[in-house]
């Protein structure tokens, strides 16, 4: 039976890869699902033709139609906010154990992969290169409130409006999943969240209490790395004053930026705070030098520090990032800039005093960030360098519309499990359990564990997803 509520929808490729069988689909969405801030009247939508949003099917290879078509929807939603979901070359990992009991479906969020991908180029096409405001407008609506407006179409338009859904969040998957038990929880039949429960649900502004959590837990992992790899700390330490000596203070990059002492700093992202992220940040200094010399940084290092962000092909992760915390309160006005320049954390975050004189300390280790964005970044990453007006537009955008609704999220009655992981550098474990307590008439069911870090679904995802669908069905009984 067609659904009162689809939107065009057309099936594309089928394909087969190892142990899997793909089916790729396309819907159109309306760009501006009509969200607005609290008290923001009647503002007219953009006025722009729907969006295509792209999402692939994954069923087990080895299952005919018949069993597959008895079989519920289990749909993924990637983290971020701005990336893609992984394309597939093989069963493995949560897909595998997925697609015994589900038909998956990989959502690209709308603006990544397929789904009307947004880039640089593109925005400069469509609105021109010097319309910073009617690009901000754009974008502002490509968060979490869109998305799962976006997901509803598509769950309406595949399965019928009285159907439901289970529901896979990584990371910022996670806070869409909390969107979506806020707004449309009668569409889901189930919920895992994996090291995504967003902080401070019932707060307006959740931005700079989240960084300020965070900058502890990466102190942290700053500590353990340097303790895993003492060695680092004067390879680190020569490395920024190299960087820190040369004209301009920086070094060039092979794109045409430049590497700068907060450039370096800024290589923690993500790699202190995913599985084998350290080993990678301590074999990224051990290539650092051109020759013995040390005369020139190695081209293969500075290819390394640019490869560390994916700003060149994702560039709405580094627009858009710190909204997610923007709950229908004010701007998120740079909120992780502010923190780290607070004088509670400037001093010890500050190379320059790690450095000191030449009667300083050659111990002091110089710290990395974390999985922030800087405005920093986009004066020295060649591919956010044009879009530097255009996140300062959405960084003092103060009318953002409220995210969640905790009333909601307290009402639901959707079985709710999820993975917080107690030194995850990302979403900060003691808010999370806040956030999870909030879920439901006795809180969401949480698999407190230190077992994994940050990329907990990427190490082990088939346990993982396994755990989390008997705790939400009671095969694990409460303890």
């Amino acid at each position: 039976m067609t659904s009162a509520s689809a939107v065009p929808h057309r099936i594309g490729d089928t394909f087969r890869v190892k142990g899997l069988k793909l089916t790729d689909h396309f819907f159109d969405v309306p760009l501006d699902h009509g969200f607005r801030a609290p008290g923001a009247g009647d503002v007219p939508p953009i006025t722009e033709s729907s969006i295509e949003i792209f999402a692939r099917e994954v069923r087990a290879g080895d299952k005919n139609d018949e069993a597959v078509a008895s079989m519920p929807w289990l749909v993924f939603l990637q983290g971020g906010p701005g990336f893609e979901c992984a394309r597939l070359t093989e069963s493995g990992g949560w897909i595998a154990h997925a697609v015994q009991s589900h038909r998956v479906l990989l959502l690209d969020q709308r603006g990544t992969g397929r789904s009307s991908r947004v880039s640089t180029a593109g925005l400069d096409r469509r609105f021109g290169a010097d319309d910073v405001e009617s690009k901000a407008k754009y974008l502002a609506n490509f968060r979490a409130d869109s998305i799962v407006a976006d997901a509803e179409l598509v769950r309406k338009t595949l399965l019928g409006d009285d159907s439901k859904w289970a529901l896979l969040g990584q990371s910022f998957g996670g806070f869409c999943i909390l969107r979506y038990l806020s707004v449309a929880s009668g569409g889901v039949s189930e919920a895992f969240l994996t090291g995504g429960l967003p902080p401070l649900v019932h707060c307006a502004d959740a931005a700079t209490p989240a960084y300020r959590a965070l900058i502890k837990r990466v102190r942290a992992q700053n500590a353990k790395f340097y303790r895993r790899f003492p060695m680092d700390v004067t390879r680190v330490r020569d490395v920024v004053k190299f960087v820190r000596d040369q004209p301009g203070g920086s070094a060039s990059t092979p794109s045409g930026g430049k590497l700068t002492v907060r450039g370096v700093q800024a290589l923690g992202f993500g790699m202190l705070g995913t599985a084998g992220g350290m080993e990678n940040l301590h074999y990224l200094f051990e290539k650092a030098w051109e020759d013995e010399s040390r005369t020139h940084l190695s081209y293969a290092f500075l290819k390394s520090c640019e490869d560390v962000h994916a700003f060149d092909t994702n560039p709405l992760y580094a627009c858009l990032h710190e909204s997610i915390y923007c709950n229908g309160g004010g701007a998120s006005d740079w909120a992780a800039e502010r923190v780290f320049s607070d004088d509670e954390f400037s001093e010890e975050f500050n190379a320059e005093n790690a450095l000191g004189g030449a009667a300083s300390d050659p111990h002091t280790p110089v710290l990395f960030t974390g999985e922030m964005v800087f405005p920093f970044m986009f004066d020295d990453v060649a591919a956010l360098t044009p879009m530097k007006a255009v996140a300062d537009a959405l960084a003092k955008k103060d009318d953002w519309p409220r995210l969640y609704d905790v009333d909601a999220l307290r009402a639901c009655e959707v079985p709710v499990a999820c993975a917080s992981y107690v030194e995850d550098m990302f979403v900060d474990f003691d808010l999370a359990a806040e956030t999870a307590s909030r879920i439901g008439k006795y809180g969401a069911r949480v698999w407190s564990t230190s077992e994994y870090m940050h990329s907990g679904i990427r190490e082990d995802g088939g346990r993982i997803l396994k755990k989390l669908m008997e705790m939400a069905r009671d095969e694990e009984p409460l303890r």
